[in-house]
């Protein structure tokens, strides 16, 4: 007697992993499998895609986000949503790998996946799980574009068909949920801990987001400025130890960054920052520098700066030569740490603390601000006034600042200077030895070209 059996018919399977390493056209594959499996074969597939823009395979990371080929964003920004696993973690590893590339930043920022991608990272810094510390990284690597810093840090989600909600009012925003992970570390994560870690980072991700005005007012309104200034104030490792994109190094960053932005400065006073790193002007290094300027800016005295305010004067007006010269200083810091608009305005701030002395009277607060880059910084006005027009120009700015303010500050700032070098030489007329210094007004100068502008003040 013969038996049939009805044949069942067949489950559409996924696409089997390749043994071999994987290679390009494999992606729509892998990205199907994490799609539709779970557990150790979606977790394979997400190694597979990290493997493929690894440090031994750069070269593919553009594509991969760019070309228009694979929507690897959609998918990566799915995974982020899961438990935490393996699967999650290669993920954030991958993203870590295709957030460098600048073509790749303006992606994922700017793109239609920015929101998921953004909400993907902020969910898993918020669980405060060992992945977060990578989500951190991630961030960081985004803000480097100055263009989406501001885009980055309105990120506040709302379910779907709801109304707006300002990102200070929403726990889920990124500036909250950061500011969370910075409060809950105040009684400070052992060192090279994940904890730590993630906050480090964090305070690397903030430290670019506060270059602008706009995020400044943001950061005002939370803790993140006293927290930065606490992490400078509890460090245990001196200031001449601190090694390039450290807790501290970050943290001193941050603050520099916010006293530059009136609207955020009150905070940092509030914090005591001047009293924390006034002591750190003493130091010769990039550490010393940062003090200076954040001194400055935050309207220290002029007692405060050491050596009677000849070291701050010579290491802001030798910056301000390196900008204009576009050049870093050897062993100190690179072309492009600094722009010249924050180099200038804590100038400005340094003559104005050298004119309130003593009431105002005496040569020897003055003799100090006769510096060699006086011309250099005359020429600086001629040829930013120049660019003015074009905003592509790379004059030492920032996308951040308005090129008519740095033209502003350093109009003032070669004002003090010429009347410095002018008293210095004995060649100034009877006026009690004072800077010219006005906060409020307006600042009328030549240009070079069109009709005569004038330039508001504001602080």
């Amino acid at each position: 007697m013969l038996f049939c059996f009805k044949k069942k018919p067949l489950t559409p399977k996924s696409p089997p992993i390749p043994s071999r390493h994987p290679r390009m056209e494999d992606i729509p594959d892998l990205l199907e499998t994490i799609t539709t499996k779970r557990g150790e074969k979606s977790a394979a597939a997400v190694k597979r895609i990290y493997e493929l823009c690894d440090v031994f395979h750069k070269q593919n990371r553009v594509p991969m986000v760019c070309s228009g080929n694979y929507d690897v964003l959609t998918t990566l920004a799915q995974c982020l949503t899961q438990e935490s696993g393996d699967g999650r973690h290669l993920t954030c590893m991958a993203l870590n790998n295709l957030s460098i590339p600048t073509e790749n930043k303006r992606v994922i920022t700017l793109g239609p996946s920015s929101s998921a991608i953004i909400g993907g990272l902020c969910k898993v810094i918020a669980e405060d799980k060992k992945d977060s510390y990578l989500c951190c990284i991630c961030l960081m690597n985004l803000s480097f574009l100055e263009a989406s810093i501001t885009t980055m840090l309105q990120h506040s989600p709302v379910p779907d068909g709801s109304y707006p909600i300002p990102p200070l009012n929403n726990s889920k925003s990124l500036i909250r949920i950061v500011e969370n992970l910075l409060k809950n570390a105040s009684t400070g994560p052992k060192r090279r801990s994940e904890k730590y870690e993630a906050v480090l980072w964090a305070c690397g991700l903030i430290k670019n987001l506060a270059k602008s005005e706009e995020n400044a007012a943001l950061f005002g309104k939370t803790e993140i400025p006293n927290c930065a200034v606490e992490n400078v104030r509890y460090s245990t490792a001196s200031p001449s130890q601190w090694t390039s994109n450290s807790l501290e190094d970050f943290s001193l960053f941050i603050i520099l960054n916010l006293a530059q932005w009136p609207v955020s400065r009150q905070g940092l006073i509030k914090a005591g920052a001047v009293d924390v790193i006034k002591p750190i002007m003493k130091e010769g290094d990039l550490q010393g520098l940062k003090a200076v300027m954040a001194c400055a800016l935050l309207g220290a005295q002029w007692a405060d700066f050491p050596d009677d305010g000849s070291t701050a004067a010579k290491s802001i007006s030798e910056l301000m030569t390196n900008i204009t010269g576009k050049k870093g200083k050897d062993g100190i810091y690179t072309y492009g740490v600094f722009n010249l608009h924050i180099a200038t305005k804590a100038y400005r701030n340094l003559c104005h603390a050298a004119n309130t002395v003593n009431g105002g009277v005496g040569e020897s607060s003055t003799k100090v601000l006769d510096v060699q880059s006086a011309e250099t910084l005359c020429l600086q006005v001629e040829s930013d006034l120049l660019l003015a027009a074009d905003n592509d120009s790379d004059v030492g700015g920032s996308n951040c600042v308005p090129i008519g303010k740095t033209v502003e500050y350093s109009t003032l700032t070669v004002d003090y200077i010429k009347e410095a070098a002018s008293r210095a030489s004995g060649e100034a007329t009877a006026d009690n030895g004072r800077l010219k210094f006005e906060t409020i007004g307006t600042i009328s100068f030549r240009p070079l070209i069109g009709p005569p502008a004038t330039l508001k003040s504001k602080g």
